[in-house]
């Protein structure tokens, strides 16, 4: 968990006491270790701040320590089936689409996947003939993995028994704009990645937050962006994460913002809120705005 935290976790603050501690607190950026943040936005009802120096995003109540994700994570036994619903084709559509570019990092044939999720990603690589490993905090998402044979590490990254330079590759998969520790996450993966070895991670495109014009465009920041904005704790561009990555030691980048429409997500329970979002989306495919990307970031 985030030290920057004042309050303990799981043990809500009373509002005089939060006061206090919001009045004195502040957060050091990861990319540029400023402290002078902005309010710059608000998306589906929630603050976004804008470090002055990089531009980096970040949820405003994760920047104050309000929000932490305590308990967010720790999924129950039915969300399996709501993943596989919702998410599932267009993840692995992904996965189909970069396991192949992978192979150019492979010498030990070691991989390892933070926030493996129920293990869909090990199977595909597990089936291209790496030796797949997972990290992840969810018990019941540990569970549903490790029953298909794999080690998975219900701890965080830095606990990880693995020796430095021992990966070929790591891989996060709409994991690292979560992170509240992401700049010691990123140097964390940069130690156990051997010379040559790459980081590589996909994350929304905060790009599609830059304010435009046209009923389409707020549209498409509030209602189809592929971002639940209070549970990212970061909104990264290209630009942005491809700095941190240099500065924590990788710093051959390449970025890959091609992904076709099958990897899209189309999510809600609400078949109005569903078809809304289909249209945005679709609309937004064809015009060629910003969605997600995929960065790979190698060692030297």
């Amino acid at each position: 968990m985030n030290s920057r935290n004042c309050a303990r976790e799981g043990s809500p603050l009373e509002a005089s006491t939060a006061l206090q501690c919001l009045s004195r607190w502040t957060s050091v950026c990861p990319i540029c270790d400023k402290q002078d943040w902005e309010h710059t936005q608000k998306v589906r009802n929630v603050s976004i701040s804008k470090c002055v120096h990089c531009g980096l995003l970040e949820t405003t109540d994760f920047l104050k320590g309000i929000s932490t994700f305590q308990g967010i994570y720790d999924t129950p036994p039915e969300h399996h089936s709501e993943y596989r619903e919702y998410y599932l084709s267009n993840r692995l559509a992904l996965y189909r689409r970069v396991m192949p570019k992978l192979d150019r990092f492979r010498m030990k044939g070691f991989l390892l996947e933070v926030g493996c999720s129920y293990g869909y990603f090990l199977e595909t690589a597990r089936s291209a003939g790496w030796e797949a490993e997972g990290v992840e905090i969810s018990n019941n998402a540990c569970i549903v993995a490790r029953s298909k044979g794999f080690k998975v590490f219900q701890e965080g990254l830095r606990e990880v028994p693995l020796n430095p330079g021992s990966c070929d590759v790591i891989a996060m998969w709409d994991v690292i704009e979560h992170l509240t520790d992401v700049a010691e996450i990123v140097e964390c993966c940069a130690a156990l990645l051997r010379p040559g070895g790459a980081l590589i991670a996909r994350t929304p495109d905060a790009r599609a937050l830059q304010h435009a014009k046209g009923l389409f465009r707020a549209a498409y920041r509030h209602l189809a962006y592929p971002a639940n904005t209070a549970e990212h704790v970061f909104h990264f561009t290209p630009e942005t994460l491809s700095l941190l990555m240099a500065k924590k030691g990788l710093r051959e980048v390449e970025i890959d913002a091609g992904g076709g429409w099958e990897e899209r997500v189309i999510s809600g329970r609400n078949p109005l809120v569903r078809l809304g979002r289909d249209l945005v989306l679709r609309y937004a495919y064809v015009k060629g705005w910003p969605y997600e990307f995929v960065i790979t970031a190698v060692k030297r």
